[in-house]
C-alpha cells in the first residue's frame, strides 16, 4: 500500500494518535538531547559550561558535574494536526532522557539513554462504500511508527586548556507499517498486513569545550553509522496468514556536527547560540510524499538561541529571585511534501526551583512547536509541551552525621563560688 495512504482524508470519523502528521515521510522529530534547563532556553546547551549541564550531544560537558549527578525528565502536552479543512487534537506523555555522571578527580564517566529520531502517526476512519448495489460499512486503520533510541557510555577529561569527551553509542529502534480493513458484514473478507523492521548498531561521538574570557565554546561530531536487523512481514487475508523474515542493512544514522557558544554578561545573565547540522544526503534515504512523488533525504539544519537569568540566592526583591529562561529555534526538515520545504519553529521558556542544596533542583520548560504549513506543505502540526526535570540527586553521597558523641566539660569547683556560702 502506498505511503500516502498513511494519511487519510481526515473526513468525519478520523482520529489521530502520534507525534507528527509528517511521520509517513520518515522521522520529523529530532531530539538534540538537551536537558530541561536547555529546552527552556531555545533547546540550546551544547556549549554552556557555566552550570551543571546534562546535555548528551557533547560528552565533554560531563566536566560540569563535580558530584555524582542523576538527571531525568517527563514530557507531557497536547498535539494538534491539521490540513486546509480539518483540525484534530491528541495528547502524549513520555520520558525523554536519563543520565548519570560520576566524577573521578579530573575524569568523568557517565551513561545515558534517550530518543534520537521519531515519527509516529495513527489514523483511522469508519466509512461507507457502495459496490454492486450493496452498502458496505467498514473500519480502516493505518498506523506508522518509527523510533530510534540510543544508549551511550560517556568519558570526559577536565583540563584548563580544553575539555574533551567521547561517547560509545548503541543505537536501536524499529519501524512499523500497519494497515487493516474490517467489514461489518461477515460475508465480506477482512484483511490486514504489518511490515516491521527491527534494527540496531554501534557508533561513537566526540566533543570538546572550553571557556575563553566571558565566552564558553562547545562542539561535537558524530559520524554516520549503519544499523542492521530483521524485516518481518505479516499478511492476513481471510483464513490465509504468512510471515516472512529478511536480514539486511535497514537504517543509516546520518553524520551530525554541532557548534555553539555561550556569552556570560554577568554572574546572573548569559546568552547561548548554536547550530546543528545533519547530513542526511549522504545516507541515500528515500521517501514517498502524499502525492506519490519519490524523493531522497536532503541535509537538515537547525539554529537555536536562548537567554538565561540565574539570580544569586537570597538577594533582591522576590521577583528578582526567580530564575527565568527564554529562547527559540528554527529548523529545516530533511524531506519535502509536494515539492515544498517543511520548516519547524519553536519557542520556549523555563524556570528552576532550587532544592535543599545548590546541586539539586527541579527545572521546568514550556515549549510551543509548529511544523509545516497547511497552505504550502499540505499539513501542519503544533504542540504545547510542559517538561519537568530533576537534576543532582546524588544517591551515593553520605549526609553529614551530626549526632557524634562529644565530651561535656566539667565545672571547676573554684569558679563562681562566693566566700559567704562556704
Amino acid at each position: 500500500m502506498k505511503v500516502r495512504s498513511l494519511i487519510l482524508a481526515m473526513v468525519t470519523g478520523v482520529y489521530l494518535l502520534g507525534n507528527s502528521v509528517f511521520a509517513p515521510l520518515g522521522t520529523p522529530l529530532h531530539n538534540y538531547n538537551n536537558d530541561v534547563y536547555g529546552l527552556g532556553m531555545g533547546d540550546t546547551g551544547i556549549s554552556d559550561l557555566y552550570r551543571i549541564n546534562c546535555n548528551q550531544d557533547n560528552p565533554s560537558l560531563l566536566v560540569t558535574a563535580n558530584n555524582v549527578t542523576l538527571s531525568s525528565a517527563i514530557n507531557m502536552g497536547y498535539y494538534w494536526y491539521e490540513n486546509d479543512t480539518d483540525r484534530y487534537r491528541d495528547d502524549a506523555l513520555y520520558l525523554p532522557y536519563f543520565t548519570l555522571t560520576v566524577p573521578i578527580k579530573n575524569h568523568r564517566v557517565g551513561i545515558s539513554m534517550s530518543s534520537l529520531y521519531s515519527g509516529n502517526l495513527y489514523t483511522g476512519k469508519s466509512d461507507i462504500s457502495y459496490t454492486a448495489g450493496d452498502t458496505l460499512v467498514y473500519d480502516e486503520i493505518v498506523r506508522k511508527t518509527e523510533d530510534i533510541f540510543r544508549t551511550q557510555l560517556h568519558y570526559a577529561i577536565k583540563s584548563r586548556y580544553l575539555n574533551a569527551g567521547v561517547s560509545l553509542i548503541y543505537y536501536f529502534g524499529n519501524q512499523v507499517n500497519y494497515w487493516s480493513l474490517d467489514y461489518d458484514d461477515s460475508s465480506f473478507t477482512d484483511t490486514k498486513y504489518e511490515y516491521e523492521k527491527y534494527y540496531s548498531g554501534v557508533g561513537y561521538k566526540l566533543g570538546v569545550s572550553r571557556i575563553i574570557g566571558d565566552f564558553s565554546l562547545g562542539a561535537s561530531y558524530e559520524p554516520s553509522a549503519k544499523l542492521n536487523g530483521d524485516i518481518v512481514a505479516r499478511y492476513n487475508f481471510g483464513n490465509e496468514e504468512d510471515t516472512l523474515i529478511f536480514n539486511e542493512d535497514l537504517f543509516e544514522i546520518p553524520e551530525n556536527a554541532n557548534l555553539g557558544l555561550t556569552y556570560q554578561f554577568s554572574n546572573t545573565l548569559k546568552l547561548s547560540l548554536e547550530g546543528n547540522f545533519t547530513f542526511w544526503s549522504k545516507s541515500d534515504r528515500e521517501y514517498e510524499d502524499e502525492f506519490g512523488n519519490l524523493g531522497t533525504y536532503e541535509d537538515s539544519w537547525r539554529i537555536g538561541t536562548g537567554l538565561s537569568y540565574d539570580p544569586v540566592s537570597g538577594y533582591g526583591k522576590w521577583y528578582e529571585r526567580i530564575p527565568f529562561r527564554l529562547g527559540g529555534s528554527y529548523r529545516l526538515l530533511p524531506f519535502k511534501n509536494g515539492g515544498d520545504d517543511i520548516h519547524e519553529m519553536a519557542l520556549s521558556t523555563g524556570s528552576t526551583i532550587q532544592l535543599d542544596s545548590p546541586g539539586r533542583k527541579l527545572d521546568f520548560a514550556l515549549r510551543y512547536v509548529q511544523r509545516g504549513n497547511s497552505d504550502n506543505s499540505g499539513y501542519r502540526d503544533e504542540s504545547l509541551q510542559l517538561v519537568i526535570g530533576v537534576t543532582g540527586f546524588d544517591i551515593f553521597q553520605k549526609r553529614p552525621k551530626r549526632t557524634k558523641e562529644r565530651e561535656i566539660p566539667k565545672v571547676d569547683p573554684g569558679m563562681g563560688v562566693r566566700e559567704d556560702t562556704q
